[in-house]
Parts: structure tokens; sequence; C-alpha cells
């Protein structure tokens, strides 16, 4: 929408960041005639910092916005393949009534602009290269964003968006909603992660790899490693790790890489000759750590609301979900002249994540203590059902109280989270 950055818009809705999150808000508020209009500070495509990888859960929430999982671009996963220096287990993706059995893989630099696209053509207006500057307020309430064209160096005119309701899109920064007042939750996990493209010969498909004890030297990190594989012959390698190690200050995300890659086997090849491109690195905000989620007139989702899956780094499903959660609150309070619905966003979001995200606080902590990850890693690994079990609950795949034994038994542990 050339010259647009510069102008007055009305709209119902405007969504700030066009990543999976927003591009999942705005579908959904399109396919029910809702005014949007997203807009991203980049030009697709664009790329960004992940590790490309959908579980069964991120897959059900592509189903639903009508994108084919069998178009070109994706790599079909069948589960998840778990190395330790003990052990090596396969792990398929559970059989679920909730849930596909499969996963996906896909480079960000062609999947969000799939997702905002997809968006367009439900009827959204999408504004590329447009930086938001901040946020509008009257009265405390969030009323709009002031704009201007990033293609210009910042030096171009601005203009605004007046819309009805805001939703903040705009990632683990998310410099838009800390202008309006949210602030991280210093008590809640952060991880950080970074990833690097390579074209090698060994393929990990059809699985997605995970290493769950990574080490530098004699010192076991806690933190994960993945080797996914992406449909144009390409490899994402990634590490990740989390701020409850008592050293995490003094660990860059690119020594996490680093400790990882030197720990594959040389004749992967996985090395400078056979990289393409650079390390990047990024922030992982996990179990709601962004607080208030909502705010008069704006709604937080995906990177922005800390949706990461503490259990497991997994963000992309999440931010789609709250997406479409947040979409379908803010379509009600407009059909009904109702904003208090809209408002209900940070109690569904509780309801629908809370005791999960608590029990996966818990997790990262414990798992910030040497000793507790090198006892999981020596024993608990070799265990293949209880590795089963964990494939399951990590990656929040259940058909809750109607499932089978180990649905009953993450049935549960929620119960007991919600009473804590």
């Amino acid at each position: 929408m050339p010259g647009a950055a510069s102008g007055k818009h009305e709209v119902d809705v405007v969504v700030v960041g066009a990543g999976p999150g927003g591009s999942a808000a705005a579908y959904h508020l399109s396919r029910h005639g809702v005014n949007v209009l997203l807009v991203d500070r980049a030009s697709f495509p664009r790329e960004k910092v992940c590790g490309d990888g959908l579980t069964p859960r991120g897959v059900k929430v592509l189903l639903r916005m009508g994108i084919d999982p069998d178009e070109p671009g994706f790599e079909r996963v069948k589960g998840l393949r778990i190395f330790s220096r003990k052990v090596m287990l396969e792990l398929p993706f559970p059989q679920l009534e909730e849930f596909p059995d499969y996963g996906l893989v896909r480079t960000r630099l062609d999947f969000d602009e799939l997702l905002a696209r997809r968006a367009e053509k439900a009827g959204a207006r999408l504004l590329e290269g447009t930086e938001v500057l901040g946020p509008i307020s009257s009265d405390g309430y969030v009323t709009g964003a002031t704009i201007r064209d990033a293609r210009e160096g910042g030096t171009g005119p601005t203009g605004e968006i007046r819309a009805r309701y805001v939703i903040a899109a705009d990632g683990a920064s998310s410099r838009f909603a800390g202008q309006a007042g949210v602030r991280r939750d210093a008590t809640r996990p952060m991880g950080i992660a970074a990833r690097r493209y390579y074209r090698i010969e060994r393929r990990p498909g059809p699985w997605l790899e995970a290493w769950m004890d990574l080490w530098e030297g004699d010192a076991q990190l806690p933190g994960y490693g993945w080797f996914f594989p992406v449909a144009d012959g390409r490899s994402n390698i990634g590490a990740g790790l989390l701020n409850t190690f008592k050293g995490f200050k003094d660990l860059s995300a690119q020594r996490v890489f680093d400790a990882f890659v030197r720990m594959l086997p040389e004749d992967w090849n996985v090395n400078d000759d056979t990289a393409d491109g650079r390390v990047l690195s990024g922030a992982l905000p996990m179990g709601m750590n962004r607080s208030p989620p909502a705010l008069p007139g704006m709604l937080l989702v995906g990177d922005a609301a800390g949706m990461v899956n503490p259990c497991n780094g997994e963000g992309i499903a999440y931010a789609m979900e709250s997406g479409e959660v947040a979409a379908e609150l803010i379509h009600d309070a407009l059909v009904t002249g109702r904003p208090g619905i809209a408002h209900m966003y940070p109690t569904v979001l509780r309801q629908r994540y809370g005791s999960y995200f608590h029990i996966g606080r818990g997790w990262v902590r414990a798992l910030g203590h040497p000793p507790v990850m090198r006892a999981l890693t020596e024993y608990g690994l070799p265990q293949a059902w209880l590795m089963r079990f964990a494939l399951r609950f990590l990656g929040n795949l259940t058909d809750g109280p109607k499932g089978d034994a180990s649905d009953k038994v993450m049935e549960a542990l929620l119960r007991l989270a919600r009473a804590s």
C-alpha cells in the first residue's frame, strides 16, 4: 500500500506486527468481516530467528487458517528423535483425536509471508515497510498508533491509525506494548536461542531432532539443541538456554550454539564451509511473562505477551492460538457493542494456559539446577515409556479427560497445578 504510512486511517482493529500471531488475528477478524489493518516494519519476505518447527499443536492452528500442509515449502515430520550421550530414542507424535499426528518445518522467511498473504486474502489490509512509532491513547484507552514509512530512513512524514481495538503482536521486545505500560515479569522465565542454516548431506527427516544434554567441556548446560530438516534441502541447526541457569548472565546465545555444534559428529560436516548464512539469535519470552496481557483497548498476542511454552520453547503455535482467541473476543465485542467481552482476554488466557504454564515454569526452574538436569539426562532419557509421556506433556498434546491413561495423568497434574 504505497504512501499509506503518511496518511490517516480509521479501522475497527489495527494489528501491530505481521508475524504468526498478528497474521492469525488479522485472518480470523477478517473472516468475520471486521475492518482490519495489519502493519509490519519489514517488507516481505523477511527473515526471523526461529527453529522453523511446528508440532502437531502448531499444525492444528495452521489448518484452521485453511492452509494446505502438503503445498510446496513444507517439510513433514512424524515425531521427535532425541539424543543424549547415552541414548537415541525415536518418539512418533501420538495418535490423538484433537491433534494431527505429524509436524511441519518451514523457514520463517516464507512462512510469515504465507500467513500475512492469507490474512490479506481474507480481507485484511497489509501495510509493509511501516514503522509503528507508538500507541495513541485517550483517557487511559489505547485508540490507535502513530506510523511512519520505515523505508525512508526515519525521515518521512508520520501518519496515524485510529482503531476501536489494537492488537500488539510485535514480538519479544514489543516496544509498542512497553510504551503503553506493559512490563516483563522478571519472576517468569526467559530463554535465548541461536540458529544457523547449513547445506549438508546428512538429513534428520522425517524427524525433528533434539539434543537434551548440552556440554561445554565438563560442564552441562541447562539447554537443548535442535537439528530440523528444511524442504529446500538445508538444515536448521540451533541451541537454546534458559535463564534459570545460575550462570545464565555469563553465557551468550552464540556461545551455547558453538558448544552444541562442537558436540556434533565431525563427519556431519557442520562447519563454516557448509553454512548458509550467519548465526542469528533472539529471546524466548516464556510462560506469559508480560503483564498485563491486555490494557483498555489493547490486547497482546504471541511473543509480545510472552506466550512461548516454557516446557519445550515452542512459540509459533501459541502465537497463532492467542491471535485467534484475541480475534474472536474482539469480534464478539464489536458485534454486541460490549467492550468488556474483549477485556475477558486475560481471564481466557489463564483458563486455557495458566495451569499448564505454571507447571512449565516449575519445570524450567528445576532444570536450572545442574544436579536435576544431570539426573534427568542420566536416568530419565533412557526410559522410553517416560519419554513418550514427556513428548505428549511437554508438547501440550492431549485429548483431555476423554483420552487414554496418559491424558488422565496430564489432567490430574493440571488439576493439582490449579489447586496450588
